[in-house]
């Protein structure tokens, strides 16, 4: 008989990446791999690798601005 692979629950996967279970939510519907049984959403080993290395690649660079732009004379 083969021995199935433990899920993690999407609070675990938050507490192991240091994040907030938020986050991980925020993932999933942005479409990363999951399990769903009924309600609750659950990653395999490879699933959270994967969304360990997604987190830990920078993103390219955004030029982000804040507030009213000022008017030129």
């Amino acid at each position: 008989m083969t021995e199935l692979s433990p899920d993690f629950s999407l609070e675990e996967v938050a507490e192991a990446l240091k994040m907030s279970p938020r986050w991980v939510r925020d993932r999933v519907r942005e479409g990363a791999e999951h399990r769903r049984y009924g309600q609750k959403i659950r990653f395999s080993a490879e699933q959270v690798e994967r969304l360990r290395e997604a987190h830990t690649r920078a993103p390219a660079a955004a030029s982000l601005t804040t507030g009213r732009k000022k008017r030129s004379a």
